[in-house]
């Protein structure tokens, strides 16, 4: 398990250590467990690159809102289609199913798309993927495995159902949701082919798709040439020695780690509620 583990978590360390290693010392290879020449230089000039920038405003923004959206929309179905008195609840879960093992197309979806006017729309990363049959099954389980007499008790009360699944069935739902909150946060921000094939504005463009085409182009080689100059006549203003600036590589592998390492760290606070959420509901006795 030491071994598999090692293998496994390598590769991120490598991205780690050469991002916080000098440019000009990494051409040289040779650096396997440690930064040799350490230097938060990278990140100063990944950190000026501005479509980057505006990419993690529009993913922290499509994480929010997605997520929340997302999340709401499912809960919401799910509380509806727990109610066994509800018209036509058969003829609705088939019908919310069948996507589940049908699924369109890439021209159909692009198709749709452009039909609902979501073409370099921000709403093409909240709206289609709203709803997923799969999340409102598990909290559907969650619901009707608590005790019906505490609805029953609310509508003698006087409470209606808004009132029931907000004061009732949500707090108590707490872990569920946190957990496919998290889910739905990582699945936005690690989405590429959303940005890929419906959006053409830069201005909507998204960290992952940043990465890639800072990666798979030259676009590294201008990150370096945009901050250089300034940057070298800081640097000997108090020294004399001449300025190097990073290299496209060391740039990459900064970019990656500002790019992945987020979802990384955000993990264990998560984690209580994620081990809790998928175990709710899902044993049956």
């Amino acid at each position: 398990m030491i071994a598999l583990s090692f293998i496994m978590l390598y590769p991120f360390w490598y991205v780690l250590i050469l991002a916080f290693n000098t440019g000009a010392d990494a051409r040289y290879g040779g650096i396997y467990l440690w930064p040799r020449a350490f230097t938060l230089e990278n990140f100063i000039y990944v950190f000026k690159y501005e479509a980057l920038r505006n990419a993690a405003v529009v993913t922290i923004a499509r994480c929010v809102v997605s997520s929340l959206f997302g999340v709401s929309v499912c809960m919401m179905a799910a509380f509806a289609l727990s109610k066994t008195r509800f018209p036509g609840r058969r003829a609705v879960v088939i019908f919310l199913m069948i996507p589940m093992f049908i699924g369109g197309t890439v021209v159909s979806n692009y198709i749709v798309i452009a039909k609902l006017r979501l073409i370099n729309n921000f709403l093409v990363f909240v709206l289609p993927g709203a709803f997923a049959y799969f999340t409102s099954v598990v909290m559907r389980s969650f619901i009707d495995g608590q005790p019906i007499e505490l609805q029953e008790s609310a509508i003698l009360d006087g409470a209606n159902y808004f009132q029931i699944f907000i004061k009732i069935v949500v707090p108590l739902a707490k872990a569920t949701i946190s957990a496919f909150l998290f889910f739905s946060v990582v699945g936005n921000w690690l989405d590429v082919t959303t940005n890929v094939l419906y959006i053409t504005k830069k201005s909507l463009y998204v960290l992952q798709f940043v990465m890639h085409i800072v990666i798979k182009s030259t676009e590294a080689r201008s990150i370096i040439d945009t901050s250089s100059t300034q940057m070298a006549k800081q640097i000997q203003t108090y020294s004399d020695m001449a300025y190097q600036p990073p290299t496209p590589q060391v740039i990459k592998m900064a970019i990656m780690a500002v790019v992945t390492f987020p979802l990384l760290f955000i993990y264990p606070f998560f984690q209580k509620y994620f081990i809790k959420g998928m175990l709710t509901g899902a044993v049956k006795s």
